[in-house]
C-alpha cells in the first residue's frame, strides 16, 4: 500500500508542471490555501465557547478529600503543662451547586449561540473569499501573459525597425537622428518587456502561495468567449440579493446580536443571584481528651442569595464598556449596509461598462493595424518618419494589451457583483472554466465536482435572484 502511495505521490508531482484550468486551481486552494485553514480552525475553535457558557446553567460539582496531621502542644497557666496531642485528621468533602436565578449565566449563554453564528458566517465569507481569490489569482496570472506577449511582440517589432533604420542610415537616406530616435524607443520596449517578465513571475509566485504548489503553465482563455450584459439587468434586484444574502452584511448581524446580549450580561452583574446548594461532609474531628479522634458526617442543603453591593466601580465601568461595544456594533453594521450598497451599484455599472469597452477595444485593434500599415508604408515612400512609425506599433501592442486587461476587468468586476450579491459559488467557478480552451491533464487535489468543459454560458447569465450560498 506504501509503495502505491509513493507512486501516485511521484506521478502527482511530476504532473504539476503541465497546465491547469481554474477547477483544478480551486480544488488545490480549497485544500491547501492556509488562509481558508484557518478560517476553518477558528470555526472549530468558536463552537466550543457555547458548550463552555452553557456550564454557569448546569449544575456544579467539587469533590476534596485532604490528610492533616496535627500536633498539639499547650501550656495553660496554673495548671503546668499539658500533654502533647498527635493525631491525623482526613476529611471528605462533596459540594454541588445549582444556578436558580442568574442573568449574567443566561445571557452570557445567549451570546455565546449568537457568537457562533457569527463564527458560522464569518467562514462563509472566508469561503466565498477563496472563490474570488483564486479566480482573480488564475486571471491574473493570464492577464500578465498577455501583458507580457504584447511586451515581446512590441519589442520585436521596435527592434526590426530599428535594424531597418540602421540600414537606411549606413546607405545616406536618412539623418543620424532617426537612428537615435528608433534606439530610444526600443529602450522603453525592452524596459516594458523586462517589467512584463517580473509581472508574471509574481503572479505565478501568487498561485503558489494559494494552492500550496508549482505551475509553469495554466490554461488560457479562449478568444471567443462572449461578455454579456450582467443578468438580471436591473441593479435593486442585485441590491436585494445582497442585503439578504452577503455573508458579510449576515456577519455583521450576528456580531450585533451577540454583542448585545453580552452587554445585558455585563449589565446582569449588578443583579441578585441565586443557587441551590448541598454539601455531605466525612471527616475526622478531634476530641478533648486523648489522642484518638471521632468520625463525623453532615449533609448541608439550602438556598443561597448573593447581592453584589460593592466592587470598587468595575462593575459600573464594564456596564458602560459593554454598552459602547454594542453602539460599535451598531455603526459597524449600518457601515456594512452603505458599503454593500455603493459596491454593487458601481460594480453593476462597471460589467456593463466592461461589456461595451471589449467591444470598443477588440475594434481599436482592428483601427490600430490599419493605422500601422498606413504609416509603415508611408515611411517607406519617405512621408512619414521612424517616430510615427513607433507610435503606430505602440499603439497596437497597446490596443492588445488593452483589450486583453478590458476581458480580465470584466471576469473580476463580475465576480466581485455576484460575492457582494452573496450569489458566487463553484457553479461560477466551473461556468469560468468553460471559458478556457481545452486544459491538458493535471492532478487533483481533491475529488472533482462534475463539470462540462464545453459549458460555454456566462457567468453573467446566471440568476441572482435564485444563487446558492456557499455553507
Amino acid at each position: 500500500m506504501k509503495k502505491i502511495l509513493t507512486l501516485s505521490a511521484a506521478i502527482i508531482a511530476s504532473n504539476l508542471s503541465q497546465a491547469a484550468d481554474l477547477s483544478t486551481i480551486y480544488q488545490y486552494a480549497v485544500s491547501n490555501d492556509a488562509e481558508i485553514a484557518v478560517a476553518r480552525a477558528n470555526r472549530e475553535a468558536n463552537s466550543y465557547n457555547v458548550g463552555t457558557a452553557r456550564g454557569g446553567l448546569l449544575p456544579q460539582a467539587s469533590l476534596n478529600y485532604s490528610v492533616t496531621q496535627i500536633d498539639v502542644e499547650s501550656d495553660v497557666s496554673g495548671v503546668g503543662s499539658v500533654p502533647e496531642r498527635n493525631y491525623d485528621q482526613n476529611q471528605l468533602q462533596l459540594q454541588a451547586s445549582q444556578a436558580l436565578f442568574n442573568l449574567n449565566s443566561w445571557y452570557t449563554y445567549q451570546s455565546a449561540v449568537a457568537g457562533d453564528d457569527v463564527a458560522e458566517y464569518q467562514l462563509q465569507l472566508s469561503e466565498q473569499q477563496l472563490l474570488l481569490r483564486s479566480a482573480q489569482t488564475y486571471f491574473n496570472v493570464l492577464r500578465s501573459q498577455d501583458n507580457l506577449s504584447a511586451a515581446q511582440a512590441e519589442e520585436k517589432a521596435v527592434k526590426r525597425s530599428l535594424e531597418q533604420t540602421q540600414q537606411r542610415f549606413d546607405v545616406g537616406l536618412i539623418a543620424i537622428t532617426e537612428v537615435h530616435e528608433a534606439q530610444a524607443g526600443y529602450d522603453l520596449s525592452y524596459v516594458n518587456l523586462l517589467g512584463q517578465e517580473a509581472n508574471v513571475d509574481i503572479s505565478y509566485e501568487a498561485l503558489e502561495r494559494l494552492t500550496g504548489n508549482y505551475f509553469d503553465t495554466v490554461t488560457p482563455l479562449r478568444a471567443d468567449v462572449a461578455m454579456e450584459m450582467p443578468q438580471p439587468a436591473v441593479a435593486d434586484e442585485w441590491l436585494a440579493s445582497g442585503m439578504a444574502k452577503y455573508a458579510g452584511l449576515r456577519l455583521a448581524e450576528a456580531n450585533k446580536e451577540a454583542v448585545r446580549l453580552q452587554r445585558n450580561a455585563t449589565r446582569s452583574n449588578h443583579l441578585p443571584s441565586v443557587n441551590l446548594i448541598a454539601s455531605y461532609t466525612d471527616g475526622d474531628q478531634p476530641s478533648f481528651t486523648g489522642d484518638d479522634t471521632y468520625n463525623q458526617e453532615t449533609t448541608a442543603i439550602g438556598v443561597q442569595l448573593s447581592v453584589p453591593l460593592l466592587a470598587g466601580g468595575s462593575l459600573y465601568s464594564q456596564s458602560k464598556q459593554s454598552a459602547k461595544q454594542f453602539a460599535a456594533s451598531e455603526y459597524q453594521l449600518e457601515n456594512e449596509r452603505r458599503t454593500v450598497k455603493q459596491n454593487i451599484r458601481s460594480l453593476f455599472r462597471l460589467v456593463k461598462t466592461d461589456v461595451l469597452n471589449v467591444k470598443a477595444r477588440k475594434q481599436a485593434i482592428v483601427s490600430a493595424e490599419s493605422a500601422l500599415e498606413a504609416t509603415e508604408t508611408g515611411y517607406e515612400v519617405g512621408t512619414r518618419n521612424i517616430v510615427e512609425v513607433l507610435d503606430a506599433q505602440r499603439n497596437l501592442f497597446r490596443a492588445q494589451s488593452d483589450y486583453a486587461n478590458a476581458r480580465y476587468d470584466y471576469i473580476e468586476n463580475l465576480l466581485n457583483l455576484k460575492f457582494y450579491a452573496g450569489t458566487l459559488n463553484p457553479k461560477d467557478i466551473e461556468m469560468l472554466n468553460g471559458w478556457l480552451a481545452q486544459p491538458a491533464p493535471a492532478p487533483q487535489a481533491t475529488p472533482s465536482a462534475t463539470q462540462d468543459p464545453s459549458a460555454t454560458q456566462s457567468p453573467a447569465a446566471a440568476p441572482a435572484s435564485q444563487p446558492t450560498t456557499q455553507s
